[in-house]
């Protein structure tokens, strides 16, 4: 075996650890990418969340009639009603119906009924909550479909790419120009001390 000259030495020396990024640079750039992106991402979430909303209102009548929840829910919002008047019907026999004497044994449930009319049973409040929420979930994979919904989609997908770059490229030099790339198309400035220097000129 041949020992180790000096001029071998020389040629066998490691690369620069600086040519690489830390964990700390990289998650440091990982914040910034989504300190960049995230408040156009959450604008376009407002727009599609407006868009859903319009949508549930259209898809809760259209659900109701479609599964027939309408019917059941006018039977129940019936059933209520005739329980109501049933009960107005017990409180006047009970508290006015009988003789003095009588009154005074009263139970108090007779005066505080109407607190909790409906029992702790379903209501037809219950059931629109229920096709409501169905309605939503429609709705929100119908919004997908819409410019709002393609765009929170976009925004998302260029905010991953983004991501992919910071630990995919190697080498520092290397990623500003790419993220600048990636940012151009949504007007935001990668690079904001060479931006500054633009303006000032």
């Amino acid at each position: 075996m041949q020992p180790i000259t000096t001029s071998s030495r020389k040629e066998a020396k490691p690369m620069s650890k600086n040519k690489y990024m830390t964990k700390y640079q990289l998650e440091h750039l990982k914040k910034r990418v989504s300190a960049e992106i995230d408040p156009i991402i959450e604008e376009a979430k407002l727009m599609r969340k407006s868009v859903v909303a319009e949508l549930t209102a259209s898809a809760e009548g259209k659900l109701a009639k479609k599964i027939k929840a309408d019917v059941v829910i006018k039977e129940l919002e019936k059933a209520f009603k005739n329980l109501e008047t049933a009960q107005r019907k017990a409180k006047t026999f009970f508290t006015k119906g009988v003789s003095a004497e009588m009154k005074k044994d009263v139970s108090y449930k007779f005066e505080t009924y109407e607190k909790d009319r409906y029992g702790t049973g379903l209501k037809p409040e219950d059931c629109r909550e229920q096709l409501r929420s169905w309605a939503e979930t429609l709705a929100i994979k119908e919004a997908e479909k819409t410019p709002e919904g393609k765009k929170v989609k976009q925004l998302e997908l260029y905010k991953a790419s983004a991501i992919n770059q910071v630990f995919e490229t190697g080498l520092p030099s290397e990623l500003p120009k790419t993220l600048e790339a990636i940012f151009k198309p949504l007007g935001i400035i990668w690079n904001k001390k060479e931006a500054l220097q633009i303006e000032n000129k």
